[in-house]
């Protein structure tokens, strides 16, 4: 299993290099301002991986049953959305990397602090499936009225952060490639009443290392690493491993990670 993780995150990596260097990959930076079609590759690989094992999607946390919950423990992450404030207030933070790192970890420190120490809500609710969606649709209701008032880059900003990072990032991450592992090694440790294993480390590691080659590209040339990047969304991969483990779904994972990245990123568009 492990194995068959390593290679389908490769996989995934030669195909995102592969479309950067056509003209498709241009002209989706140049209009679009963020790389869709990873994260679309990244729910179609997630999904299309437990399919043909014919796996139980509900097993890989794929429910909308306790989606109140979910929404409830996810808001937690905008707190990690803090580590940015400092930056915002002192040019001389914001002119160095590793300090604003530093705050940025300690963010999303306190906000698993803060998940983990959140009361079960017990029992699985009424699904309320029109509420739901409702929910799901303002972040693009919000965007909508931004790219009709001319402000295009923040409205991608919004698409782009809340369903193609936060949904697109953990169907693969913690849909997959986590719930594999943990049947792989299992889940033998608890810490806060929330049973995890190796699993949750390795995936947040791949987390990691995806991040750290956010800037390199072999088929273009560039071999450029971004460590610190890295470095924090290994943590932040441990925040929506967690998620993931306490609520046993992944949309307590996309959802927080949907608004983390929009707390983070919207404030230093404007």
């Amino acid at each position: 299993i492990r194995d068959r993780v390593l290679a389908i995150f490769i996989v995934f990596l030669v195909i995102s290099w592969a479309f950067d260097t056509t003209d498709l990959g241009a002209t989706q930076r140049r209009y679009l301002h963020w790389n869709y079609f990873n994260h679309v590759v990244m729910i179609v690989i997630g999904i299309g991986a437990i399919a043909i094992g014919e796996k139980d999607f509900t097993s890989y946390g794929f429910t909308l049953k306790k989606w109140r919950s979910d929404l409830s423990i996810a808001v937690i992450c905008l707190i990690s959305a803090s580590g940015y404030i400092p930056s915002l207030i002192s040019p001389s933070i914001a002119g160095n990397r590793l300090i604003n790192t530093l705050f940025i970890i300690a963010a999303v420190l306190l906000a698993l602090w803060l998940v983990l120490n959140k009361k079960d809500e017990g029992t699985a609710e009424k699904p309320g499936l029109r509420v739901f969606w409702f929910v799901l649709l303002i972040p693009v209701i919000i965007a909508g009225v931004l790219g009709v008032a001319g402000f295009e880059i923040i409205a991608s900003t919004i698409v782009f952060q809340f369903y193609f990072a936060g949904f697109g990032e953990e169907i693969l991450f913690r849909g997959y490639f986590q719930s594999r592992l943990n049947e792989d090694f299992g889940r033998p440790w608890r810490i806060k009443g929330v049973s995890f294993g190796p699993g949750l480390l390795i995936t947040s590691v791949l987390f990691g290392v995806l991040h750290v080659l956010n800037p390199f590209n072999p088929l273009m040339g560039k071999f450029e690493l971004d460590l610190l990047w890295g470095i924090s969304s290994f943590f932040g991969g441990l925040l929506f491993g967690f998620l993931r483990e306490k609520t046993g779904t992944v949309l307590s994972a996309s959802l927080g990670h949907g608004l983390l990245d929009l707390g983070q990123v919207i404030p230093l568009l404007f």
